[in-house]
């Protein structure tokens, strides 16, 4: 059977580094939505508790309920208005003031503002008008945060967004004041943001998602990190035939024996979520083997006869064959594989 192998010691490497960054794990969210970014919803919480985070993101209601008892905060990002209440360590993140008013009394929010992403959040000019409405519908204010559009590029977009985010907060802090509300948390930084920080973070936490998982796609102008993949997949042998000179292998017979080649099938496809390499140009395994014609939805063909095989302990390579980014590659891989740490 196909499996993936979560590196533990990789996993709490990065979980390191980025909490020394932010200024300790109680400032670090772990982002473990999408079922932690392809990596396995429970198990990432696990390991993020046992390493001390306590506090997750996640994408959805079904997510934070399971896996809200291992943490002091789960913040869902992308989830529709309850139609109840749960429990105090869930809170759900706002994106307008339309979404807002359908939330239940006493709901748990984090109310995202628009400091220049322009895809979700209030705008600078409700906040006083939003947060009025927070005060006087009895909603609980937990957090109220922003999202960097540009923390990856060699540009200055960062800064601008920053100093917007700065003003927000500013402005934010005055009218609660006003209104006498207690001080939320406050947090903007994504992995990139947070890993181009130098010396600390100002707001309460950093949520960071793909670094956590061994990945940036920080230009490099700007600087490298050491961050380590986390995940490796890895596929079983179905069969293995000599390919004889001459014949072709798979869909399309797009791949042609020059020799006598052993060729081995394998039980992974696109169904399972890998890419489905289309059999042209050259695309290799982990331990360089070459993938041999089209891959299909539940198997594909490798060169050579072993029982087992790593596709990938680093998708680094797959998302610039595929012309995406590694995030793509990961978010794939169907829950049904067997995920395990080691």
């Amino acid at each position: 059977m196909s499996k993936i192998i979560i590196k533990k010691e990789n996993y709490f490497h990065n979980l390191e580094l980025l909490s020394q960054k932010a200024g300790g794990k109680e400032k670090l969210m772990a982002v473990i939505k999408d079922n932690a970014y392809g990596h396995g919803l429970e198990l990432m919480a696990q390991l993020a508790s046992e390493f001390g985070i306590t506090k997750a993101a996640v994408k959805t209601l079904d997510e934070a309920l399971h896996v809200e008892q291992l943490f002091k905060e789960v913040l869902i990002l992308a989830d529709h208005p309850p139609t109840e209440l749960y429990s105090p360590n869930i809170s759900f993140a706002v994106h307008s003031f339309e979404f807002l008013k359908k939330f239940p009394k006493k709901s748990n929010i984090h109310l995202n503002i628009d400091t220049g992403m322009h895809r979700n959040g209030v705008q600078m000019s409700e906040l006083e008008d939003v947060l009025t409405y927070i005060k006087e519908n009895s909603l609980n204010l937990k957090g109220i945060f922003t999202h960097f559009r540009s923390a990856d590029d060699f540009n200055g977009e960062l800064f601008w967004q920053q100093e917007n985010w700065k003003k927000a907060k500013d402005e934010s802090l005055m009218i609660l004041k006003e209104l006498e509300m207690k001080r939320p948390f406050f947090h903007s930084c994504n992995s990139s943001a947070l890993l181009r920080s130098k010396d600390g973070i100002e707001d309460d936490f950093a949520r960071c998602g793909i670094a956590t998982y061994g990945y940036t796609h920080i230009d490099k102008n700007i600087a490298t990190y050491d961050l380590l993949p986390v995940m490796s997949l890895y596929a079983n042998r179905l069969s293995t035939r000599v390919l004889k000179k001459g014949k072709k292998v798979g869909y399309g017979g797009v791949y042609m024996a020059r020799e006598d080649k052993i060729i081995s099938t394998y039980d992974i496809g696109y169904g399972d979520g890998f890419f489905r390499y289309d059999g042209l140009g050259d695309l290799s395994i982990a331990n360089g083997q070459k993938i041999r014609g089209r891959v299909s939805m539940d198997s594909l063909c490798v060169e050579g006869d072993r029982e087992e095989i790593c596709l990938f302990d680093d998708v680094t390579k797959l998302s610039i064959y595929f012309n995406t980014i590694t995030y793509e590659i990961l978010t794939k891989l169907m829950p049904w594989i067997k995920r395990e740490a080691v």
